[in-house]
């Protein structure tokens, strides 16, 4: 059901979350970055604010009279539902002797307000790897369980964003708890039956004719603005044809394996396991923490990494996303949000790599077609 809100509904929506016992998640400003984080209210929200991003690059640009005027940050659901470290369990040596303690508790339900649709896609991702029938990841399914979502339809693309190639924005089409797209002097609300509690006490009108093409209009010029796109529809088959591309070692001279693309990734849930010992109380723990494909102790074995060469890890970072989650999972592994051409220190654009690997296949098909038989 389509309705129109007013701007200033924002905060008691905000309040109706918490009232509903809530921990409500949303875009904020922290030392010139927009991040996600815990909300109070309206004024915790990053309202007017604009990032500019480029390759490498992320600076704020100025403000507008928007309330969700920013793309993205660093951070996705991802990091509340695969949180960087989590405690596993804890041994103590207690009055009666080693004692165990579980080391996790989720205490919050997580209502994320604001974030865009690629973000939501890549949640559905994480889902298809992190809840498998007999496989669940128990601390990823403690906290995704109750968790609710009320995204954004961007109107404006990132300077980096290609979601659109990969059909995960900019508009949501399901998985919402509410669904905003932002007019000009309202905000147009798309709210399933389930979540009408969420907006008790606020002014809804139905939304007319003209709104909502208005709200496609908008989201359609976001579309249209964003640059950056992968060349094929469907990639997977031909980037398992390129392994031997030039341009992965040419790419790999750039990258510094630093592991920011991801951390940054909303998807990338690649992690280690680290014991620690406490002198203060005796105790031992195992803790879960990120890890990163491009670190050369990712995969260390007895035998050794068998990725010792850079460009080897960066390769399997970008084919996991793009050829091997497919065959695994029927859904690529990518959700075009941009954030790991943000915020590589050199810059590095993956739909550049993407597209680069399959110029070279498609070159060396038409140099086969092209050679003498016999």
């Amino acid at each position: 059901m389509h309705f129109t809100a007013p701007k200033g509904s924002v905060q008691r929506l905000i309040r109706n979350l918490q009232g509903l016992g809530y921990t409500v998640v949303g875009s904020s400003l922290s030392e010139g970055v927009v991040r996600l984080s815990e909300l109070t209210g309206q004024a915790g929200l990053a309202a007017g604010v604009v990032d500019v991003q480029a390759p490498g690059r992320y600076s704020l640009g100025g403000e507008v009279s928007l309330v969700f005027s920013s793309v993205n940050g660093p951070d996705s659901p991802k990091r509340y539902l695969h949180p960087a470290e989590v405690e596993l369990s804890r041994l103590v040596d207690g009055r009666g002797g080693i004692e165990p303690v579980s080391g996790f508790h989720p205490n919050k339900r997580y209502a994320f307000f604001g974030i865009r649709p690629c973000d939501l896609r890549a949640v559905g991702v994480m889902d298809g790897t992190m809840l498998v029938p007999g496989f669940e990841d128990r601390v990823y399914s403690a906290l995704r369980n109750g968790a609710i979502f009320i995204v954004v339809n961007c109107t404006r693309a990132g300077e980096n964003c290609f979601c659109a190639s990969m059909g995960t924005g900019p508009a949501a089409e399901s998985g919402y708890d509410a669904a905003i797209t932002e007019l000009p002097e309202a905000l147009l609300v798309d709210v399933p039956e389930r979540s009408m509690a969420m907006f008790q006490g606020i002014e809804l009108k139905p939304a007319t004719e003209a709104e909502l093409r208005a709200g496609v209009e908008m989201v359609q010029r976001a579309r249209e603005q964003m640059g950056g796109r992968i060349a094929e529809q469907n990639p997977s088959k031909q980037m398992y044809a390129a392994l031997d591309s030039p341009t992965w070692a040419k790419v790999a001279e750039r990258c510094l394996a630093c592991g920011n693309c991801t951390m940054v990734c909303p998807t990338c849930f690649c992690n280690t396991v680290i014991d620690r010992t406490d002198l203060r109380d005796g105790s031992v723990s195992r803790v879960r923490v990120w890890d990163s494909c491009l670190s050369k102790d990712f995969v260390y074995s007895a035998g050794g990494n068998p990725r010792l060469q850079r460009m080897s890890r960066y390769r399997q970072f970008v084919m996991h996303k793009f050829a091997y989650w497919p065959d695994e999972f029927g859904t690529y592994g990518c959700v075009g949000c941009g954030r790991c051409i943000t915020w590589c220190p050199v810059g590095i654009d993956i739909t550049e790599t993407v597209n680069g690997v399959l110029r070279d296949q498609r070159a060396a098909e038409e140099k086969m077609e092209a050679s003498p038989v016999g």
